[in-house]
């Protein structure tokens, strides 16, 4: 199974290598129109925005740009929609994102998808792919796109109540509603704890494959789901929302068996070959730990088809080969009716063939 598992992964690593260059454009497009459209749900009160030309044309640019373009197109499409319903309501939300843009971007600019990928899974009930993820690969800086990624999918959800409720509101009103959108934002403590159980996450995941350890890696997804469920079963006490714990052990699970096969087609350590290998310097004195790569070579097949049509063409080359050879001889063939037999040559007669006599040696 393994093995077959390793064919299927060198494969599609070999298929990936082959035609990276137009692989990674259609992903990002992928990637970049399932954003917007999540915009345009969630947020769709122009309906000119949501159009798919325009989307389209928008998908198009983030596929072509790094990740940090596609968060300020984002943010940009989520302004459009929120300014139809309230122009005082988009500046409130413009610096909100500003700050948001600005704290990613200083820090983690090219964990661009990070970002954007946590609203998205959070929608889908797989929010936790991502800390697991970034713990395994990247480190705890990870935490600043996470974190911003929580906090874009509850602003969302704010900012959406509060342009329903903007109808017929004088300035009086306008500055109420602006206290309100900020104390629910920064009162929102199932948000700031799962920015805190997302951060635990990536630091226990990150700090457990640092060790030194066989599958080790195996044992940080493990360990990061555990803590990861461990977090949200308080969270949800806590809260008094203990409906979600079942979906949330369920999506945990998925999670780290997603990101087990993200790990597994990026690279399989085959612990049963490791070394233990020593050497020194003139300074130091170096024992390292050597463990390979589990790999399979793809077979190639090269198929020759040997059919009829083949010995059809090779009869015919050998006729167009005697017909060339047959013309005039005018043409300087050798023709079989040209050659006439020496006169003085008998067939009836042996002859012997002379050669000439070897000088004696001295």
């Amino acid at each position: 199974m393994m093995m077959k598992l390793l064919e299927i992964r060198a494969r599609i690593r070999s298929l990936y290598q082959k035609f990276e260059t137009y692989i990674d454009p259609v992903i990002k497009f992928i990637v970049a129109f399932v954003v917007f459209q999540m915009v345009n749900n969630a947020l769709g009160s122009d309906p000119r925005l949501t159009r798919i030309p325009i989307v389209l044309v928008l998908s198009l640019l983030s596929a072509f740009t790094p990740s940090s373009v596609l968060v300020f197109l984002a943010g940009i499409l989520a302004l459009a929609h929120i300014y139809v319903v309230s122009p005082f309501l988009a500046i409130l939300a413009a610096l909100l994102f500003v700050i948001l843009y600005l704290f990613f971007i200083r820090f983690t600019p090219g964990l661009g998808y990070v970002l954007v990928a946590v609203p998205i899974l959070k929608m889908i009930g797989i929010p936790y792919v991502v800390p697991i993820l970034m713990g395994l690969f990247v480190s705890p800086l990870a935490i600043i796109p996470t974190g911003c990624g929580v906090i874009i999918y509850y602003l969302f959800q704010i900012l959406r109540d509060a342009a329903a409720k903007q109808v017929n509101m004088n300035m009086d009103d306008l500055l109420q509603l602006y206290i309100e959108v900020m104390d629910s934002l920064l009162g929102n403590k199932e948000m700031f704890l799962t920015i805190a159980v997302f951060a635990a996450v990536i630091i226990v995941v990150y700090l457990i494959r640092k060790l030194k350890f066989d599958y080790i890696f195996e044992i940080a997804i493990a360990l990061g789901a555990v803590v990861n469920i461990t977090g949200f079963l308080i969270v949800d006490l806590r809260l008094d929302i203990s409906g979600q714990i079942g979906k949330m052990v369920l999506g945990t699970i998925g999670s780290a068996v997603i990101v087990y096969l993200i790990y597994m087609f990026r690279q399989i350590l085959d612990y049963s070959a490791s070394e233990n290998v020593q050497f020194e310097d003139d300074s130091y004195y170096y024992f390292v730990k050597a463990v390979p790569k589990m790999d399979v070579t793809v077979p190639q097949f090269h198929v020759k088809r040997i059919s009829g049509e083949e010995e059809q063409e090779e009869g015919l080359y050998e006729e167009d080969y005697q017909d060339e050879y047959s013309e005039d001889s005018e043409e300087g063939y050798y023709v079989e009716e040209d050659y006439v037999p020496d006169e003085e040559y008998d067939s009836n007669v042996e002859y012997e063939e002379e050669y000439p006599e070897e000088p004696e040696q001295r």
